[in-house]
């Protein structure tokens, strides 16, 4: 960018402003490219590149890439580094992790069967080889598990079967979490696809280094809102770490009355994240009836929040279920506020509070939560 200065700037003294907002502008704006070669695309269909905000679940259109009639294209865009997607007509979608500076490369690989073949980011690189292993992962650790609980599920198998079989799947995903922070730390570094790993944070396994990674990436790009909404990812952790005071929930159970955390002060409380399509939740629900029969003389409750995105769903499932502790709903699923307060992305999810409130434990389940209640009511 070439800037002539007015004299008059420099006489009212407006020297140092301007040079103050065109700095701003250099931290926290760049340029990038995106050129490439896509023969089947047409000049009538039109690619559209979008900013991905994943707090928000939302995406803004950034711009469009002007293609000719040999599917040729070369657009500069200006932005902050982030995470983006590049969606073509029917559907097709890739994502892309692109800092400034970067000159993207795409093109169709006649040899992988038409697949897109991205060169020019070494962000994108990285996002990609984090996709490729979060889905071996997943299918190594996780499939089998839930597989083999649904079937046991379709054909009515016994509770203690079905415990040892959700436990199983509940494991599975705690050890694929794990390895995906694994994954973030040590192959990630400083690169811009460390935003698209937030999503799967585990907060109970080495946070610290987490927090370290994210700090590097900022100390490099302050301005730029990734940087932000990853700083506080961080703090919200500490925020539902253990010692750290339960946020307030508040809301409507099926037979329309009000129930709040609060209500509950004096008591220990296991506040539980659950919804209707969850395996494991529903499993546990047969347990925290024998649960809370075991401790009905103890001072000691269930508070469950649903996170399913219908109320009809909600009702048939708890009936089924026969789920009698206090339970409350907005009907939002995962975009509700009470699952953004206590940094619920996954399910089953729960945390067990003391008399004043206070987190003492997470995520226990089945001997575990059985154990920690009798040494608790000795």
């Amino acid at each position: 960018m070439l800037v002539t200065l007015n004299p008059r700037f420099v006489r009212k003294g407006l020297l140092p402003l301007l040079a103050t907002i065109v700095l701003f502008r250099s931290i926290a704006m760049g340029d990038f490219w995106i050129s490439g070669s896509l023969p089947e695309v047409g000049p009538d269909e039109v690619p559209k590149l979008f900013r991905e905000n994943l707090e928000l679940k939302a995406q803004t259109l950034e711009g469009e890439l002007l293609v000719d009639s040999e599917g040729n294209f070369n657009q500069q865009f200006e932005g902050e580094p982030g995470l983006f997607s590049l969606a073509f007509p029917g559907d097709r979608k890739i994502s892309l992790a692109i800092d400034e500076g970067q000159r993207l490369v795409i093109q169709t690989d006649i040899k992988d069967h038409g697949a897109l073949k991205i060169a020019g980011s070494p962000d994108t690189d990285a996002l990609l080889a984090y996709e490729s292993f979060r889905k071996e992962s997943l299918a190594r650790l996780v499939y089998p598990p839930r597989a083999a609980l649904n079937e046991a599920t379709a054909r009515g198998a016994s509770a203690g079967r079905l415990a040892a079989l959700s436990e199983q799947e509940v494991e599975g995903y705690a050890a694929h979490r794990r390895e995906l922070n694994d994954f973030t730390i040590e192959q990630i570094g400083k690169s811009v696809a460390l935003y698209a790993t937030s999503l799967r944070w585990d907060p109970d396994y080495r946070l610290s280094e987490l927090e370290n990674a994210v700090k590097a990436f900022s100390a490099n790009r302050p301005q730029a809102a990734i940087s932000k909404r990853m700083i506080e990812k961080v703090q919200s952790f500490r925020r539902t770490a253990i010692g750290a005071k339960g946020a307030s929930l508040a809301g409507q159970s099926l037979d329309g009355k009000s129930h709040r955390l609060e209500d509950f002060k004096g008591q220990y409380v296991l506040v539980d994240f659950w919804a209707s399509w969850c395996v494991p939740c529903r499993v546990e629900n047969r347990h925290y009836i024998q649960l809370l029969d075991k401790h009905s003389t103890d001072n000691f409750t269930i508070f469950a929040i649903n996170l399913d995105d219908s109320r009809s769903i909600w009702e048939q499932a708890s009936k089924r279920d026969r789920v009698t502790w206090p339970q409350i709903s907005d009907s939002l699923g995962w975009d509700s506020p009470m699952a953004a307060a206590y940094n619920v992305n996954a399910l089953p999810m729960s945390f067990l509070l003391d008399p004043k409130g206070n987190i003492i434990a997470r995520n226990l389940r089945g001997a575990k939560l059985e154990a920690k209640l009798a040494e608790i009511f000795k």
